[in-house]
């Protein structure tokens, strides 16, 4: 007896893998990107496999959101930072 059911890690690759065409398409700047999104969807299939949606894409698509959320929420704390007249951008430290 196998198993029947892939993991969330299989699924993240297997979608990575059917858009290797589309990614061998794009500009290498945007290959990096592309490549860091799906980074991202692989730091989340704890989360995703729990979850057991029904269409893995979406949560997919969810865990590249996260991830970008993040990134701007980062960029948000350090430009207030800045903003405030802290060279190092940290509004803790201003």
């Amino acid at each position: 007896m196998g198993r029947t059911v892939p993991t969330m890690t299989q699924i993240v690759a297997q979608e990575e893998a059917n858009f290797a065409p589309f990614r061998r398409a794009l500009r290498s700047e945007d290959r990096v990107i592309l490549d860091r999104l799906f980074a991202a969807a692989r730091h989340h299939t704890a989360p995703a496999a729990y979850l057991s949606h029904p269409v893995p894409f979406e949560v997919i698509l969810l865990a590249m959101l996260i991830e970008m959320a993040k990134l701007v929420e980062a960029l948000r704390v350090r430009l207030e930072g800045l903003e405030a007249g802290d060279p190092t951008g940290d509004p803790r430290t201003g």
